[in-house]
């Protein structure tokens, strides 16, 4: 029995809809590279998610809880963190003073994954 591009196509789809990546109704009906492209975002868009992930997983390995980090660098440390970790997920940046963020930005260079964390702050002059 021959497995067709139609096939595959429908198999790949019904497994990103299985896994939450998209919907059904996102499916497009006859357009395959619209489906492709659908496919394609949703599969990156899963991937961000795992990156997201592991940041928490090495900043937690790091500081051993959330309540540390505001201990040992303030309240504004932790949101920074988390405005960090919602740019990891979005492909996006923050921006992070030189010597206000200071601190915070050594926290995470110390991260196993520090290069790729690193990538999603921007520093900027204080304002």
């Amino acid at each position: 029995m021959a497995y067709s591009c139609t096939d595959f196509f429908d198999d790949v789809m019904r497994a990103l809809v299985d896994a939450g990546a998209i919907s059904a109704s996102d499916i497009p009906a006859d357009d395959p590279g619209q489906g492709a492209d659908i496919a394609c975002a949703a599969i990156v868009s899963m991937s961000r998610t795992g990156l997201s992930s592991r940041f928490m997983n090495e900043l937690l390995h790091e500081v051993e809880s959330l309540g540390a980090v505001v201990e040992q660098y303030g309240p504004p440390a932790l949101a920074f963190l988390f405005y960090l970790q919602a740019a990891i997920l979005n492909d996006t940046y923050i921006e992070a003073a030189r010597t206000t963020d200071a601190q915070v930005m050594e926290l995470v260079q110390r991260l196993q994954s520090a290069t790729e964390w690193m990538k999603h702050i921007q520093t900027v002059a204080e304002a």
